[in-house]
């Protein structure tokens, strides 16, 4: 093997070159640095073919790692392999038996069992005495070195996460003062929160909001690159995940649950993907990292926050995560408060509407009844000895039934009062639901024939069970009254079919039917999909019918189309019903 030229060395000259070995060491800046420079001084100091230094993993300080410094010869070569690292495990006699022998290979161990340098085949000869001394001396000098570049990292880290939290406070300030002086419609101020994430947080930024339908929309989307103005319509434009899906997004904003995920390849994009075309346009975002958090207000979710990664520099660590939720809770307030206000201001419409259709309903009944009773007063000052009978019963049968409606209506609104003060009680009996239902049905003829809507009744099964049986005999006249009011003069079945441990009800007409988004609505106080210029009443009916179901512990719901007529189910639980 090819050796390289000697030169011979002063002492004077080789304690420069000592000393300036040192200063180099030691202002190595890195770890990494700091070990180039030490294997290049230990095998020139050593005149060695070859000098390895094998680091020792450190938790918290150091990664496992290996330099090594060859010489020219060996570069031409090829040199050896890294060693196994088993030499700081040799007993003393066997380090003393190998200085006893020639040879090619010494090791000293770094301080702190930071790792060790090793030596491999001398220029000439073997390795000395001198040689070893020389390099436990650098390798304590090393330790020095590595201490220092050490120490340097965590300060210029600490330094890193010390600018980094103060980028985050700004960033999180200039957002709450975005929200806070935004406008109570939030479509806006989430398209700017989106664009203010934009690069600070993400690549890409997305917003999710759960409708009142329990939909997902994508309302928001904001990207890096002004040539992806195609794409982003695309993005914002894709369909969410239906529920129960792997959807990323829409998984968040119905599960609540944060997604941390720095490391996606086809695979993860394959894994949650909903469709092809939903899984060609993540790999054409071609993003690294997602970040996704859920907008969460009183306990429940409104929606999610996605932030993208592209960039290659970009990655996503638990710190991103707190920053991410801290803005999510922020713009969760946001949305919620624009929910409250819009619910603020629809209960405020309602109850006008309410008050002008309540003193519409309750003026109704009372002008025949005024207009009867000053008929009869008129006749009995016409010094009549007395008035025909069948006369006086007719007149008394039309006051009588506006009286009717006159209480009904009250007792309307004294429920409604009961059931917002939480004081409707249930005075629970056995009942047998056929005899509820057939007695309302024949109650109900009269308004059933006048609207040209005959009324069947279908039983199955056992129909007992434990009741308030007025409050039944008020859901069940609840739902014929609806079903014969928006019937369109079409036919109205009643079925009843007794379950184990349940009893179902349904009410169907073929009438004017209900459009979707007015469905989730008519059950609540002073609800209604109609307008009350064509059809009366006080929007109170099927509100107090669910309440009283629920009460009861059942369930109520409609399924309708419009112009296809609509079909209430109820379900009841029997509870303690006789056998």
């Amino acid at each position: 093997m090819p050796m390289e030229p000697v030169a011979p060395m002063s002492l004077e000259e080789a304690r420069a070159a000592e000393d300036a070995d040192s200063r180099q060491l030691l202002s190595a800046a890195t770890v990494e640095e700091a070990l180039a420079v030490l294997v290049e001084i230990a095998r020139r100091l050593t005149r060695a073919h070859q000098a390895t230094v094998v680091m020792t993993p450190t938790v918290g300080k150091t990664r496992g790692a290996s330099v090594t410094s060859l010489s020219r010869a060996y570069e031409v070569w090829g040199g050896y392999a890294v060693p196994s690292g088993d030499e700081p495990g040799r007993t003393a006699r066997e380090r003393r038996s190998a200085r006893a022998e020639p040879r090619g290979r010494i090791s000293a161990s770094l301080p702190s069992d930071a790792g060790v340098l090793y030596l491999f085949d001398r220029e000439v000869g073997d390795f000395s005495r001198e040689d070893e001394l020389a390099l436990h001396r650098l390798a304590r000098l090393a330790g020095l070195a590595l201490e220092s570049a050490r120490l340097l990292r965590e300060e210029q880290q600490a330094r890193s996460e010390a600018e980094a939290a103060e980028q985050r406070a700004a960033f999180l300030a200039d957002a709450s003062r975005l929200l806070a002086s935004s406008s109570l419609d939030p479509k806006a101020t989430l398209d700017t929160l989106a664009r203010l994430c934009v690069p600070i947080l993400a690549d890409w930024c997305f917003v999710d909001i759960v409708d009142e339908s329990g939909t997902v929309q994508r309302t928001s989307v904001a990207h890096a690159e002004p040539d992806l103005d195609a794409l982003a319509r695309r993005v914002r434009d894709f369909p969410p995940g239906p529920e129960g899906s792997a959807h990323p997004t829409t998984r968040v904003a119905r599960q609540a649950e944060s997604l941390l995920v720095d490391n996606i390849d086809d695979a993860w994009l394959r894994a949650v993907s909903v469709s092809e075309a939903h899984f060609e346009t993540m790999r054409e975002v071609g993003f690294h990292g997602i970040l996704a958090v859920p907008l969460l207000a009183r306990g429940r979710s409104l929606g999610a926050l996605t932030f993208l990664a592209v960039r290659p520099s970009r990655h996503y660590n638990p710190t991103d995560l707190e920053t991410a939720q801290d803005l999510a809770r922020r713009a969760a307030l946001l949305v919620d408060n624009a929910r409250l206000y819009r619910e603020a201001r629809r209960s405020v419409r309602l109850r006008d509407e309410f008050l002008a259709v309540a003193s519409h309903e309750l003026k109704t009944p009372l002008t025949p009844l005024q207009l009867r009773l000053q008929w009869l007063r008129r006749q009995t000052r016409k010094d009549r000895p007395f008035l025909p009978t069948p006369l006086v019963v007719s007149q008394l049968d039309v006051v009588q039934r506006q009286v009717d409606k006159l209480s009904g209506l009250v007792h309307g609104l004294l429920d409604v009062s009961r059931l917002s003060s939480g004081r409707l009680t249930l005075h629970r009996e056995d009942v047998n639901l056929e005899a509820v239902a057939r007695e309302v049905k024949d109650r109900l003829a009269v308004p059933a024939s006048q609207a040209g809507s005959p009324v069947s009744l279908s039983l199955q099964g056992d129909l007992r069970g434990h009741w308030d049986r007025v409050r039944l005999e008020q859901v069940l006249t609840n739902l014929l009254a609806n079903a014969l009011k928006y019937g369109a003069g079409q036919p109205v079945h009643i079925a009843l079919r007794g379950e184990a441990d349940r009893v179902l009800l349904r009410v169907e007409d073929s009438g004017i039917g209900i459009a979707r988004e007015y469905q989730s609505h008519i059950f609540e106080r002073f609800g209604r999909a109609v307008s009350e210029r064509h059809y009366g009443g006080l929007g109170l009916g099927l509100y107090i019918t669910r309440q009283i179901v629920e009460a009861h512990g059942g369930e109520i719901g409609v399924r309708s189309e419009p112009d296809m007529g609509s079909r209430f189910e109820v379900s009841l639980p029997r509870h303690e019903s006789t056998a």
